[in-house]
């Protein structure tokens, strides 16, 4: 059993409170099987390097200094003992990660478990931290000091937000991290650059604005990632993936075939080696590749489809159909008898689409004309080009297969669908 805890930091939450520009995030997940509590915060308006022994990295002479950091045993609106320190005292030393990030945020991270120095055990705390219903406080806080606040600049309680159960999970204007632990959950990430987890069960979750870091987890979710340049992964069930606008990555390699969409964007789209896949670029100039490792000898027969832009897109060794669509496209079928789909532009485009084939194997891919026509003739349209056997789709482009002579195809070689 797990349960999740969001922590906001501010210093409205100070006993007493005040004005205190400084502010921080953070996730504690507790885990009643291993009685530990891992922690992670991003704060800022505070300054670590010199209590870190490095050079301060703010401007403000002393006062953003932080002197000690813990969690601390009361409820909201009173003021409690430490029950386990990072700083001051110094109860994690095994594992607490200090880090300066390239916004001069901070990311605090650690685990409180059995075997640190506490004031408190964690043992004590147990019972709390792994029963808490989703949306309750509990009697723990985590609170920075500094020099100009001594007795605490930004103090966060800690808010049970999911637990293993089916949980809607819905996060803040800033970068938080959201866990969905187990159960089928709704986790949503609204603004900020979000971290969303799905763990196990059939998730919905939902990254909207910011560049977000999915991870699906087991189970058969379902992402709609939104706006910004999000980073999607995990994907252990059978996903279905809507990257939205941005410049995605999605990456996975699992025994199930997921359904990966990347909408607008420049999107990197990686999909798994042993199950068949279908993935769409959508707008934009994208890379579709089929699989995870291209030097596996058999591989699961994927669909790509390149949509709209000027996209690159490489199968694997199995039989994939693989189509670019609108725009001047690079494909590579790797192994297998490959399907290459092209179909006849509406209208009369402005710009004639300039496709090229890297791999085309004679008497064994095939290319699949779609649209112009019953009478259309394929090796009536093949010319020798400078970098290969050029076919001529009239208005709507043509296709050029890399280092191919026109005498090496036949009519076997084309499928042309009225």
């Amino acid at each position: 059993m797990s349960t999740a805890f969001r922590v906001i930091l501010e210093g409205t939450q100070e006993v007493p409170p005040n004005n205190s520009t400084a502010s921080g995030f953070g996730t504690v997940i507790f885990d009643s099987t291993a009685v530990a509590a891992s922690y992670t915060f991003n704060i800022e308006g505070v300054d670590y390097g010199p209590i870190l022994g490095q050079p301060a990295q703010t401007p403000t002479v002393n006062d953003d200094d932080v002197t000690s950091m813990h969690f601390h045993n009361e409820v909201r609106g009173e003021i409690g003992p430490i029950v386990f320190g990072q700083i001051n005292p110094a109860h994690d030393a095994d594992d607490l990660a200090i880090d300066l990030n390239a916004d001069g945020s901070w990311t605090v991270s650690g685990t409180w478990e059995t075997t640190d120095p506490a004031n408190v055990p964690i043992t004590n705390f147990a019972t709390i931290l792994g029963t808490a219903p989703v949306g309750a406080e509990i009697p723990i806080y985590f609170n920075v000091h500094t020099v100009e606040f001594p007795e605490g600049e930004i103090r966060g309680q800690l808010v049970a937000i999911s637990d293993d159960n089916n949980n809607v999970v819905t996060g803040t204007a800033e970068d938080d991290l959201l866990p969905g632990l187990g159960g089928n959950d709704i986790v949503t990430g609204l603004e900020g650059d979000d971290t969303i987890q799905g763990g196990d069960g059939d998730d919905v979750l939902l990254g909207n604005e910011g560049n977000d870091d999915i991870n699906t987890g087991a189970g058969n979710d379902f992402v709609v990632a939104g706006d910004g340049n999000d980073t999607i992964g995990g994907m252990a069930g059978k996903d279905i993936v809507l990257a939205g606008e941005g410049d995605d990555q999605v990456i996975w390699n699992d025994p199930t075939g997921d359904v990966v969409y990347g909408d607008d964007g420049n999107d990197f789209l990686r999909g798994g080696d042993a199950a068949a896949d279908t993935i769409a670029g959508g707008n934009g100039n994208d890379f579709l590749r089929a699989v995870a490792n291209p030097s596996l000898a058999t591989h699961a027969s994927d669909a790509l489809f390149g949509e709209n832009g000027n996209d690159v897109i490489s199968g694997g060794n199995a039989a994939d159909t693989i189509e670019g669509g609108a725009g001047s496209d690079i494909l590579s079928g790797l192994g297998g008898a490959d399907q290459f789909v092209f179909r006849a532009l509406p209208g009369d485009p402005t710009t004639p689409d300039s496709d090229q084939i890297t791999d085309f194997v004679t008497g064994e891919d095939t290319v699949v004309l779609n649209g112009f026509g019953a009478d259309f003739d394929p090796l009536e349209n093949l010319s020798a080009g400078s970098t290969g056997a050029v076919l001529d789709l009239g208005d709507s482009g043509q296709v050029v297969f890399l280092g191919r002579l026109t005498n090496e195809f036949t009519a076997g070689d084309f499928l042309v669908i009225a």
